[in-house]
């Protein structure tokens, strides 16, 4: 269980994401959170087709449909349940989902 606080809960608000900072297997790495249906997704910030930052634009996460994430570089689409690209050149493969604790009002990364 990581000790660094990512976030505070109540600082993600529904269907808003934003990007952080995170240890990752040992390594400082660009995460980011999503909050929908009241349940938190956290990814790594990077797609998978050319391992670019997923907001290319910095803190821009959506499709223009606003249900989707989308990669800013090549618009890949995303479904935020589950990472998994459902349009564009990534189509079939996902995005890398962090597992989370949330204690005490805070978002923990859990390695």
């Amino acid at each position: 269980m990581s000790e660094e606080r990512i976030f505070d809960e109540n600082e993600l608000a529904e269907m808003e994401a934003k990007g952080y900072i995170g240890r990752v297997a040992g390594m400082q790495r660009n995460i980011f959170a999503v909050r929908r249906e009241g349940e938190i997704y956290v990814y790594l910030n990077q797609c998978p087709h050319v391992n670019s930052l997923i907001d290319h634009i910095q803190g821009q996460f959506f499709a223009p449909d606003g249900v989707h994430l989308r990669c800013g570089m090549h618009g890949a689409i995303f479904r935020i349940e589950d990472g998994v690209c459902i349009d564009g050149p990534c189509e079939g493969e996902s995005l890398q989902r962090l597992p989370i604790e949330i204690r005490d009002g805070g978002v923990f990364l859990a390695e």
